[in-house]
Protein backbone atom coordinates (compact mmCIF):
# COMPACT_ATOMS: atom_id res chain seq x y z
CA UNK A 1 0.00 0.00 0.00
CA UNK A 2 1.03 3.59 -0.64
CA UNK A 3 0.19 6.17 1.86
CA UNK A 4 -2.47 7.97 -0.47
CA UNK A 5 -4.31 4.27 0.27
CA UNK A 6 -4.27 4.11 4.63
CA UNK A 7 -6.07 5.73 6.74
CA UNK A 8 -6.21 5.78 10.67
CA UNK A 9 -9.47 5.25 12.79
CA UNK A 10 -10.13 8.62 13.38
CA UNK A 11 -10.15 9.47 9.50
CA UNK A 12 -12.45 6.95 9.02
CA UNK A 13 -14.97 7.73 11.78
CA UNK A 14 -14.02 4.55 14.27
CA UNK A 15 -12.10 6.54 16.41
CA UNK A 16 -14.86 5.74 19.30
CA UNK A 17 -12.67 2.20 19.04
CA UNK A 18 -9.37 3.26 20.11
CA UNK A 19 -9.05 3.67 23.77
CA UNK A 20 -6.51 6.29 24.93
CA UNK A 21 -6.07 4.84 28.39
CA UNK A 22 -5.46 1.17 27.95
CA UNK A 23 -2.61 -0.78 27.97
CA UNK A 24 0.46 -0.30 25.07
CA UNK A 25 -0.40 -1.59 21.33
CA UNK A 26 1.80 -0.76 18.32
CA UNK A 27 0.49 2.51 16.85
CA UNK A 28 -0.01 4.04 20.27
CA UNK A 29 1.82 6.83 20.14
CA UNK A 30 1.07 8.02 16.39
CA UNK A 31 -2.47 7.82 17.25
CA UNK A 32 -2.66 9.77 20.72
CA UNK A 33 -0.60 12.62 18.06
CA UNK A 34 -3.31 12.46 15.44
CA UNK A 35 -5.98 13.31 18.23
CA UNK A 36 -4.04 15.90 19.73
CA UNK A 37 -3.26 17.64 16.21
CA UNK A 38 -6.84 16.63 14.39
CA UNK A 39 -7.13 14.02 11.81
CA UNK A 40 -6.26 15.10 8.43
CA UNK A 41 -9.41 13.35 6.24
CA UNK A 42 -12.92 13.13 7.39
CA UNK A 43 -15.14 10.72 6.30
CA UNK A 44 -18.20 12.15 5.45
CA UNK A 45 -22.07 12.33 3.99
CA UNK A 46 -22.62 14.80 1.41
CA UNK A 47 -26.07 15.83 0.23
CA UNK A 48 -26.14 16.36 -3.51
CA UNK A 49 -28.49 19.18 -4.27
CA UNK A 50 -31.43 18.30 -6.23
CA UNK A 51 -31.61 21.65 -8.03
CA UNK A 52 -28.05 21.48 -9.61
CA UNK A 53 -28.02 17.89 -10.73
CA UNK A 54 -31.31 18.36 -12.15
CA UNK A 55 -29.45 21.48 -14.02
CA UNK A 56 -26.75 19.19 -15.23
CA UNK A 57 -29.22 16.79 -17.10
CA UNK A 58 -31.82 19.86 -18.11
CA UNK A 59 -28.70 21.22 -20.34
CA UNK A 60 -28.71 18.24 -22.29
CA UNK A 61 -31.90 18.05 -22.45
CA UNK A 62 -32.76 14.89 -20.61
CA UNK A 63 -34.38 13.38 -16.95
CA UNK A 64 -32.04 13.29 -14.36
CA UNK A 65 -31.01 9.84 -13.97
CA UNK A 66 -31.38 7.72 -10.75
CA UNK A 67 -29.70 5.06 -10.93
CA UNK A 68 -31.88 2.29 -8.25
CA UNK A 69 -28.53 0.51 -7.42
CA UNK A 70 -25.54 2.18 -5.67
CA UNK A 71 -22.56 3.69 -7.42
CA UNK A 72 -18.87 3.31 -6.15
CA UNK A 73 -16.86 4.77 -8.55
CA UNK A 74 -14.77 7.86 -7.42
CA UNK A 75 -15.65 11.18 -7.75
CA UNK A 76 -13.97 14.03 -7.21
CA UNK A 77 -14.99 16.81 -4.83
CA UNK A 78 -14.11 20.39 -4.95
CA UNK A 79 -14.21 23.44 -3.06
CA UNK A 80 -13.30 26.87 -5.05
CA UNK A 81 -12.35 24.50 -7.68
CA UNK A 82 -9.44 23.20 -5.93
CA UNK A 83 -9.76 19.27 -5.65
CA UNK A 84 -10.25 18.26 -1.62
CA UNK A 85 -11.45 14.79 -1.27
CA UNK A 86 -13.49 12.28 -3.52
CA UNK A 87 -17.23 10.51 -3.16
CA UNK A 88 -16.59 7.02 -2.88
CA UNK A 89 -20.08 5.59 -3.29
CA UNK A 90 -23.71 7.16 -3.49
CA UNK A 91 -27.14 6.23 -4.62
CA UNK A 92 -30.85 8.16 -4.58
CA UNK A 93 -32.36 7.78 -1.04
CA UNK A 94 -35.99 7.03 -1.71
CA UNK A 95 -36.30 7.45 1.99
CA UNK A 96 -35.09 10.75 2.40
CA UNK A 97 -35.66 11.25 -1.59
CA UNK A 98 -32.24 13.16 -1.60
CA UNK A 99 -29.10 12.00 -3.84
CA UNK A 100 -26.39 10.94 -0.91
CA UNK A 101 -22.57 10.33 -1.22
CA UNK A 102 -20.30 9.46 1.04
CA UNK A 103 -16.82 11.24 0.85
CA UNK A 104 -12.83 11.37 2.08
CA UNK A 105 -12.28 14.67 2.15
CA UNK A 106 -9.51 16.51 3.68
CA UNK A 107 -9.35 19.07 6.72
CA UNK A 108 -10.76 21.67 7.11
CA UNK A 109 -13.39 20.77 4.43
CA UNK A 110 -14.93 18.08 6.02
CA UNK A 111 -17.17 20.50 8.75
CA UNK A 112 -20.74 19.71 8.69
CA UNK A 113 -22.52 22.81 6.28
CA UNK A 114 -19.18 23.11 4.33
CA UNK A 115 -20.38 24.23 0.41
CA UNK A 116 -18.67 21.37 -1.97
CA UNK A 117 -18.83 20.50 -5.93
CA UNK A 118 -19.12 16.82 -6.99
CA UNK A 119 -17.99 15.62 -10.04
CA UNK A 120 -21.25 14.61 -11.82
CA UNK A 121 -20.92 13.14 -15.75
CA UNK A 122 -23.83 13.65 -18.08
CA UNK A 123 -23.48 12.27 -21.73
CA UNK A 124 -19.36 11.54 -20.84
CA UNK A 125 -19.03 15.21 -19.91
CA UNK A 126 -17.78 16.08 -16.71
CA UNK A 127 -19.81 18.55 -14.85
CA UNK A 128 -19.65 19.76 -11.01
CA UNK A 129 -23.12 19.41 -8.98
CA UNK A 130 -24.02 21.54 -5.49
CA UNK A 131 -23.54 19.84 -2.27
CA UNK A 132 -23.20 20.06 1.60
CA UNK A 133 -21.40 18.38 3.83
CA UNK A 134 -23.76 16.23 6.70
CA UNK A 135 -22.47 14.32 9.34
CA UNK A 136 -23.37 10.53 9.65
CA UNK A 137 -25.17 8.27 9.73
CA UNK A 138 -28.18 10.29 7.30
CA UNK A 139 -30.74 8.92 8.68
CA UNK A 140 -30.99 8.25 12.90
CA UNK A 141 -34.13 8.19 14.10
CA UNK A 142 -34.76 9.03 17.49
CA UNK A 143 -37.27 5.62 18.13
CA UNK A 144 -34.27 4.11 17.31
CA UNK A 145 -32.32 4.75 20.38
CA UNK A 146 -32.35 3.35 23.51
Amino acid sequence: MIEDQKSSPYEINLGWAVSGSKGPFNGRRALAAERARGAAWGFVGLDVSWDSFERLFAAHRLAPHLSNVAWRTSAPVYVAGRQVGYASSGCWSPLLKQSLALAHLRSPHFTPGTAVEMEVTVEHVRHRAAAKVRKLPFFDPERKKS
